[in-house]
């Protein structure tokens, strides 16, 4: 398993919660993985990730302690995301975080990006 992260919402480089990464990535690349984006209307997006979905847009960080940066963010994303593996359209097996929580009160981001 790649020890990389797909991060598509706040984490990206510049987003709000940038600062959570930033001391832990070594680099970062724009990627793609197929799946849906929502607006969770609180600030971040959810992402559902699966073949038959649009692509949702972000980057792969490259970590420089996977497993420390991981287990924090673990708790940094909250019962709301499950950490998974995810494959990007370029074929890399990564690490990304899932909405696991309702659904129903979301509002679906066409263009698969954060705003």
């Amino acid at each position: 398993m790649n020890p990389d992260l797909f991060v598509y919402g706040t984490l990206v480089p510049g987003g709000r919660y940038w600062s959570e990464v930033a001391d832990a990535v070594v680099s970062n690349r724009p990627a793609q993985v197929r799946g849906r984006l929502y607006d969770t209307g609180r600030g971040y997006p959810a992402a559902i990730f699966h073949a038959a979905g649009t692509e949702v847009g972000g980057y792969v960080l490259t970590l420089w302690d996977p497993e420390t940066t991981l287990a924090h963010l673990d708790s940094f994303e909250g019962h709301e995301y499950v950490r998974k593996e995810v494959e990007t359209v370029a074929g890399e097996r990564v690490w990304s975080y899932e909405w696991q929580a309702d659904l129903a009160p979301l509002r679906l981001l066409e263009g698969g990006i954060w705003h």
